[in-house]
């Protein structure tokens, strides 16, 4: 997924300010209090705070390998070295009766997730958690990405708020259909229950996988049957849908003359083609207006992970294959290949016509259903750009032999 490019006028305020605080503390502080001080300023502006950091520590006579690991990369979190620059700031400065509770974290389910929809599927949702992260504790204390699926956070302890970890936790936790991805974590209250920073970080460590031991694992679901009863779970209207799709391909298939193995490798094509959704969150898929520009790019790359699930079953590989070319377009501008015509498999030429014009009669939180005569209509429009002209006349066949609907529209 494309990160947008930040306004030029962020980008001067970040360097300006991170510059600021690199004059003001260069020679009076070492190291780790210039690395505390910078992601003061730089954390809360995510990948655009990174680059000013990294630049701003350069400048301060910080070594680069020390610099390019002060924030991490992919999701501008604090790294491992700045908890523990922070964590050494915090043993200098704070007293018993102002204690900081450290949270180390850990994602359950992480490894599966990105095992079964790929990585630039989990890159994704590590960004989401760790925007969510920075947004639930940057009021009180601030948030870091340590290593693979694990985080921290360092907030102000308050003993009225005793579920303040439990709170901080449900940053990291996102479910779907067939997935689920949930927080363990271990806390340790600084300077109280530890006299070093690193046996802070052992016992919070301890604690963390004392959780995670005591939870019974779950057994994992695989399987193409799996993930089809994950598709039959959804809203009814989303079934509707499927049903539908997998009757036109069928009727359209058999118009157009495929074989007996075509026509098999298509229909299944049809009931499986959204399953990459099972990898989308519940709050992209309930959705109830426009999804914007960076949750449609992440909606996108659903055929890629279809692929990539049904992929994993060799008698599957044609109908990855359809379901992976399902979204293409007729003159080159579809996704995920950029395809065009005859490039096409005529499979997920048929597929895409009659997932559209479903997709079209059916309600949706923000628009109105088409009647079938306007759905048929837009297909029309579409010919020779998003739709194969010959199977949009063949599709237009089908409906008027099936429905008695008029060819004129």
């Amino acid at each position: 997924m494309r990160i947008p490019d930040p306004p030029k006028a962020h980008i001067a305020l970040a360097l300006f300010g991170a510059f600021l605080v690199v004059t003001s503390i260069h020679g009076v502080l070492p190291v780790g209090g210039i690395v505390a001080q910078i992601l003061a300023v730089a954390a809360p502006l995510g990948a655009t705070g990174c680059f000013a950091a990294i630049v701003a520590l350069r400048a301060a006579g910080v070594d680069r390998s020390v610099a390019e690991l002060v924030l991490d990369p992919l999701t501008g979190l604090a790294s491992r070295d700045g908890l523990l620059a922070e964590l050494d700031r915090l043993y200098r400065e704070t007293t018993l009766d102002t204690p900081t509770q450290l949270i180390l974290l850990d994602l359950v389910g992480f490894k599966d997730y990105n095992d079964t929809f790929g990585r630039p599927a989990g890159d994704a949702l590590l960004r989401r958690i760790s925007r969510n992260l920075r947004r639930l504790v940057s009021s009180r204390g601030s948030a870091y990405r340590l290593d693979g699926a694990e985080f921290a956070a360092l907030v102000a302890y308050d003993a009225d708020a005793p579920d303040l970890a439990d709170f901080v936790a449900t940053a990291l936790k996102e479910e779907g259909e067939a997935f689920a991805v949930t927080p363990c974590y271990g806390t340790v209250l600084v300077p109280n229950e530890a006299p070093s920073p690193a046996e802070a970080m052992r016992l919070a460590n301890e604690r963390l996988y004392a959780l995670k031991n005591a939870l019974r694992p779950q057994p994992q679901r695989h399987g193409t049957e799996v993930l089809m009863a994950a598709l039959d779970k959804r809203s009814p209207s989303h079934g509707d849908h499927v049903r539908g799709v997998s009757e036109l391909v069928e009727a359209l298939a058999r118009k157009l003359g495929l074989t007996p193995e075509e026509l098999d490798h298509v229909r299944l094509a049809a009931e499986l083609h959204d399953i990459g959704k099972v990898a989308l969150p519940q709050t992209i898929l309930e959705k109830r207006f426009p999804l914007d520009e960076e949750e449609w790019d992440y909606v996108r790359r659903h055929p890629l992970m279809g692929e990539r699930v049904l992929k994993a079953a060799p008698a599957l590989g044609d109908v990855a294959r359809l379901v992976r070319w399902s979204h293409e377009r007729f003159d080159g501008h579809g996704y995920p290949d950029g395809l065009d015509s005859s490039e096409i498999p005529l499979g997920a030429r048929i597929l895409a016509v009659c997932d559209s014009f479903d997709a079209m009669i059916s309600p949706r939180p923000y628009r109105k259903a088409l009647s079938p005569q306007q759905a048929l209509a837009e297909l029309r429009k579409e010919m020779g750009a998003q739709f194969d002209p010959i199977v949009v006349e063949a599709f237009c066949v089908v409906m008027e032999e099936r429905n008695r609907l008029p060819l004129a529209i």
